[in-house]
């Protein structure tokens, strides 16, 4: 296969983690056949440790098993001579035998022969397991607390660490089709076709920062068009979000958007939300490929779902690689019932007090626990007094707790049934029957010498079938989205439903995890509200609004040239048996942060 053609270089993505959509693939590539390369973002930070509990039920399932009915959907697209090639971080704890499942689906649907790249070494348990010398007892340490491996290195079940894009750089030079790599960083995946379709040297700091960004951008598939986004009840046509585009130059800028009659939008909003979003530092957006400064970008929104996002800067990479390792850690159990009547509450919370004082009074101890009353606020809960959760007629009760003992997980499961005959009237919602027992498995993210880690490719040829199997494109592929073209809405909502002034009222925000950590990302929806929030919406001023939640500390970066600022919530996310556990409504929490009366509106 020779290089693609196009200047620029075409990058989709069609795949923000594992669960997405399994026929976005093949939706994107039919309204944009001509697509340079297309990747796919299975492993999240809890991925692997999702494998491990899998492969204890399954010893085969050491890759997400999605990928390979995404692969079949794409025969037909390269039985007709389709040329996008794709990338993927699919290949989970075994990479190898994810692309031998992938070469026997290709050959059942009568594929052309393909090649398929296969890139390992990102598996460094042994290495944990056999720390050898003082400089690697400090860098596997955990990375946010600094707390020593050695008290849990025996039980640890996966540890692998973040690869770059070199070795698919390799992969593609080799030819091949298909790359399936294991834990790469994510915005590898885009930055490797764009070193090898331009050329670019190692050292070229500036584009491959610039490829980075545009990585960051579409690694989490809708999200920059229009998903999660803060207004997004005015995104056009949500049921049909268009995954998104990214059209990078050779000077390492983008353009990103989207297929045309796809719903959603892609804006200057959508870009800079999608910017700020899990970033850390933006001065020092680190990678196995760059360290790149988010602080020079500039977003230039061009209309009709495109916008430019210019001005990167890069500096090498640090010495040292990411490793994403999971431990035993206990199991753990969570369960639900539906409270109704008059003092729904108050009866949801009594209940939750009589299952926990039942395996204290029978002597199960446990690690913690969480007793949560859904629709008051329970996300993040003492936060905010609910002013109508006394006069509530219905909630959904959620116990979930955790400990070292089976037995005392089990016996919670038992206890919380008979809540259905001996609690409050209008108990419901017990179809499910008693709650499952799960094995836990803690994340401990840590370091590593980058050259203790060394990649190895290797590229398979499939079995070619007869050619011309199947229809391509997919008959309904093309049909139009019936709003996708008109302009996305102001941002405002009705009257009707607007709230008493707060924060919303002049700012975007995204929320996520790292780690036990939060990060929120606001950005101002009007330059002249920046001052403002510059000088109002302080560390201090968030630290004490999350309190509550327990959160230790707050830091503030600043984002001028994008009117925002990135915070990170230290260790608010250390209760892992919460609903949110993964900080997402934190950012939506925040907004609702009473604005004062002097402020400019």
């Amino acid at each position: 296969m020779t290089p693609p053609i196009s200047d620029p270089v075409r990058i989709g993505n069609a795949q923000a983690f594992w669960g997405d959509s399994s026929q976005a693939a093949a939706e994107v590539l039919a309204r944009e056949p001509d697509l340079d390369y297309l990747t796919l973002d299975y492993l999240a930070e809890v991925s692997m440790s999702l494998l491990a509990r899998e492969r204890e039920r399954d010893p085969s399932a050491v890759f997400p098993r999605d990928f390979v009915d995404v692969i079949r959907s794409l025969a037909p697209y390269w039985a007709s001579g389709g040329r996008c090639r794709v990338i993927a971080n699919a290949g989970g704890l075994d990479p190898s035998a994810c692309a031998q499942a992938c070469a026997q689906a290709l050959a059942e649907a009568g594929c052309p022969s393909l090649k398929i790249a296969v890139i390992t070494g990102d598996d460094v348990l042994e290495r944990l397991w056999h720390e050898t010398d003082d400089e690697e007892r400090l860098l596997f340490g955990h990375l946010d607390t600094k707390a020593p491996l050695a008290g849990i290195r025996d039980q640890l079940v996966t540890a692998n660490a973040y690869l770059g894009a070199a070795p698919i750089v390799k992969a593609l030079k080799h030819g091949a089709h298909i790359v399936i790599t294991g834990r790469v960083a994510d915005p590898s995946l885009t930055v490797a076709p764009c070193v090898y379709h331009f050329g670019w040297s190692d050292h070229d700091w500036n584009r491959v920062a610039g490829a980075t960004i545009a990585g960051h951008l579409i690694e989490c598939g809708t999200q920059v068009t229009g998903g999660i986004s803060t207004d997004w009840l005015d995104v056009p046509d949500p049921a049909s979000l268009g995954f998104p585009i990214v059209e990078v130059a050779r000077d390492g800028s983008c353009i990103v958007t989207k297929p045309h009659g796809t719903g959603g939008c892609v804006t200057a909003a959508t870009v800079k939300e999608q910017l700020v979003y899990e970033i850390g530092d933006p001065g020092h957006y680190l990678s196995p490929d760059v360290t790149a400064s988010f602080l020079s970008l500039h977003v230039e929104d061009l209309g009709h779902d495109r916008v430019r996002v210019s001005g990167a800067q890069g500096q090498p990479p640090p010495p040292t690689l990411k490793v994403s390792a999971t431990y035993r850690a206990g199991y753990r159990a969570a369960g639900t019932l539906t409270i109704y009547g008059r003092d729904a509450v108050a009866k949801a919370r009594r209940c939750g007090e009589i299952v926990l004082q039942r395996l204290r009074v029978a002597g199960h101890v446990l690690r913690d626990s969480v007793v949560e009353c859904l629709s008051t606020g329970a996300c993040v809960e003492g936060l905010r007094t609910d002013p109508c959760e006394a006069s509530r007629l219905e909630t959904v009760l959620r116990i979930a707790v955790e400990a070292e003992s089976r037995t005392a997980v089990e016996q919670f499961t038992r206890e919380l049934m008979p809540l259905i005959t001996a609690g409050p009237p209008g108990t419901t919602g017990y179809a499910e029957g008693r709650p499952r027992v799960h094995p836990v498995f803690r994340y401990w993210p840590c370091l590593i010498d980058r050259s203790r880690v060394v990649p190895r490719v290797e590229v398979m040829q499939t079995q070619g079938g007869p050619s011309g199997v199947g229809l391509w494109p997919p008959a309904t592929s093309h049909q139009p989205s019936a709003v996708s073209d008109q302009p996305a809405p102001s941002g405002h909502l009705p009257s009707a439903t607007r709230h008493p002034p707060s924060l919303r009222d002049l700012a975007y925000a995204r929320s996520g995890d790292k780690g036990a950590n939060a990060n929120i990302g606001v950005l101002a929806r009007r330059a002249e509200d920046y001052p403002f929030l510059r000088t109002w919406l302080t560390a201090d001023r968030v630290a004490a609004f999350f309190q509550p939640l327990g959160v230790e500390s707050v830091v503030r970066y600043e984002l001028p040239n994008l009117d925002g600022f990135n915070f990170i919530l230290r260790c608010v996310l250390r209760n892992t048996l919460r609903t949110d556990a993964q900080g997402k409504v934190l950012g939506q929490a925040l907004l609702e942060l009473p604005l004062p009366d002097t402020t400019p509106r």
